[in-house]
């Protein structure tokens, strides 16, 4: 049984429903789950060229501004239908990243920052890809496996 988080689940990627686990294909922002989620971390990357000049001061050419988001989940469930909000659990980021092929695809933040879920409106969005390959750890084996996995994502 799942239940709403009051809140919302911070982060949604832009996919097909995928049909393995009862989706009908389309595209839409699928919910990843706040199942036992740590820290979303979100930093800044400047990107930006600096060069001493001829009389010895520095100058920098900046060029960008791009984002860099980390999370990882520990004991997450393999299938929607064991977490907590029935967003995408490991097999659902799994298979996501083993279709995408290293393609950029588009995911929405939702930070809350007026105190409630911002589902409908207020959402950050942003085209990124995988910085690294994430990380999928077996930890228990039963009913449904559960997983400790660690994503690392980069503005484009």
């Amino acid at each position: 049984m799942s239940m709403t988080m009051p809140r919302g689940s911070i982060l949604q990627i832009y996919a097909t429903d995928l049909t393995a686990n009862g989706g009908d294909g389309t595209l839409k922002y699928n919910k990843v789950t706040e199942h036992n989620r740590s820290e979303f971390t979100y930093n800044p990357i400047r990107i930006e060229s600096s060069r001493r000049m001829s009389n010895g001061t520095m100058r920098k050419f900046w060029i960008a501004d791009k984002q860099s988001f980390t999370l990882s989940w520990s004991m997450l469930p393999s299938y929607r239908t064991l977490t907590v909000d029935g967003a995408w659990g490991a097999e659902d980021l799994k298979s996501f990243y083993e279709a995408n092929q290293g393609a950029p695809f588009i995911i929405r933040i939702n930070k809350a920052s007026a105190g409630s879920s911002q589902e409908s409106s207020g959402y950050e969005q942003y085209t990124v890809m995988f910085n690294a390959p994430p990380s999928f750890v077996i930890v228990k084996r039963g009913l449904q496996p559960h997983w400790n996995v660690s994503i690392s994502l980069e503005e484009v």
